[in-house]
């Protein structure tokens, strides 16, 4: 069993290695390949032997095992669909952002204060901020992109 203190060192080894792995770190996986070696150039990710890139993922080493946590890895632990789209483009949309004040929060018109959500949403914006997307600062103010 992971019990412990081993568990504690794994985790924290984990996310000191994590790193985000996105469309643009695809790219200069790309290009890094094709500066050594420039007849790669113009071939797909497979032929150049990189892994397909599907999607933005969460890549980290640990114990010498490569780890990679996907979305779809997030959307089954959360207990949620594996789809969505981005809050951030619609943010000056109107009927959008009116739609998701009322589905958040108990008072729309304290939008922007996490004690103000539903109870939900509260457990869930703890979790995201607390471990997904941590950042410095007040865990009780949410940007339009939390």
């Amino acid at each position: 069993m992971l019990n412990g203190p081993i568990y504690t060192r794994m985790v924290k080894e984990f996310w000191m290695k994590a790193e985000v792995f996105d469309e643009v770190s695809a790219r200069l996986e790309e290009e890094e390949l094709i500066r050594k070696d420039p007849k790669l150039k113009g071939k797909s990710r497979e032929e150049m032997g990189l892994n397909k890139f599907s999607g933005t993922v969460i890549k980290s080493v640990l114990a010498g095992i490569e780890i990679t946590i996907t979305r779809q890895n997030l959307a089954k632990l959360l207990g949620v669909e594996d789809h969505g789209k981005k809050i951030s483009n619609y943010k000056s949309d109107i009927y959008y952002r009116q739609s998701i004040k009322k589905e958040l929060y108990i008072v729309e018109q304290a939008a922007g204060k996490a004690n103000c959500m539903k109870e939900l949403y509260i457990v869930l914006f703890k979790v995201l901020i607390s471990n997904l997307i941590p950042r410095s600062g007040g865990t009780d103010t949410i940007s339009w992109e939390h």
